[in-house]
């Protein structure tokens, strides 16, 4: 899923993935010691990567889960409890640090770079603890909540989303003039679509408004739809919906054989994408499922 803002979209970055990039983001992600000189412009070059190491961290936290479950017969809720434990330790808790940060920011009053600069603050206020214990709270329960037969294909998807939007929020998220962020991201500026065209059969791009986005990914939408990648556009805005005829860019999107999101929630969204792309083999018959009201 795609979350796009019209402000923040800027121009084509170079990206040169490398070997030594990928494993000097292996070591950035994890505990893995990499005993090779990375540079952040290595780095930044390979981040178009970053979906495979978080596949890789979620197969290790599956056998970890496979292990405490199956072999030593550990309840749900112990299972759940310690691999968040194992995953957040072998991450490098770097995580927990971004989660304190973002409750300190949450919790301030005042414009963004305010925010941004208690962010940076070395100290952590109440507002930083209070959001780990909520998400790790959320996540361990919504971790022993899930079935046992789901449990294993749950994790690998969890690691892997979690990467691939880390990269989404790098590509249309507002850039820092301060840190590596700032660095990486340059490796990343619409290569996102790259990863798309390669990697994946549909995609769910949330506009704003009714449905708009920036002219100048237009173009990277026509490829994808072009290729018999399935295009959903649906809005941030939690009513109403998209309509692709107000706007000009809405006319220029219904000639791109994009699908119209309507007035259905995200989960929704999701969930019929995922159903038609298992069942049928084309744009039109995905178009015609997801566009039909089932009600």
């Amino acid at each position: 899923m795609v979350n796009v803002n019209k402000k923040n979209v800027q121009g084509k970055a170079k990206v040169k993935p490398s070997l030594t990039g990928f494993l000097g983001l292996i070591s950035f992600s994890t505990r893995i010691p990499i005993k090779r000189y990375v540079t952040i412009e290595q780095m930044s070059g390979s981040v178009i990567l970053w979906p495979y190491i978080g596949l890789g961290i979620g197969i290790i936290g599956a056998v970890m889960a496979y292990i405490l479950s199956n072999i030593f017969g550990f309840s749900s809720f112990l299972t759940a409890t310690m691999l968040y434990c194992f995953l957040i330790w072998f991450t490098g808790f770097n995580h927990v640090d971004g989660i304190l940060d973002m409750g300190d920011g949450l919790m301030a009053h005042g414009e963004p770079e305010k925010r941004l600069s208690i962010m940076r603050d070395s100290m952590v206020g109440a507002g930083g603890i209070a959001t780990f214990f909520i998400i790790a709270i959320m996540t361990i329960a919504a971790l022993s909540s899930v079935p046992a037969q789901y449990l294993i294909a749950s994790i690998i998807l969890m690691e892997l989303c979690a990467k691939l939007s880390m990269i989404t929020s790098m590509v249309f998220g507002r850039t820092d003039s301060n840190g590596i962020g700032k660095e990486i991201k340059k490796g990343m500026d619409y290569k996102i679509f790259d990863y798309i065209e390669s990697s994946c059969k549909g995609v769910i791009i949330q506009g704003y408004g009714l449905g708009g986005i920036p002219d100048n990914i237009t173009d990277y939408i026509h490829n994808l739809t072009s290729k018999n990648i399935c295009v959903v556009v649906t809005t941030q805005c939690l009513y109403e919906g998209i309509n692709l005829n107000v706007y000009e860019i809405g006319h220029n999107l219904a000639k791109e054989n994009v699908i119209n999101g309507k007035d259905m929630t995200i989960e929704n969204l999701t969930m019929k994408l995922m159903w038609s792309l298992a069942h049928f083999n084309n744009i039109d018959n995905v178009k015609d499922f997801i566009e039909k009201e089932l009600y």
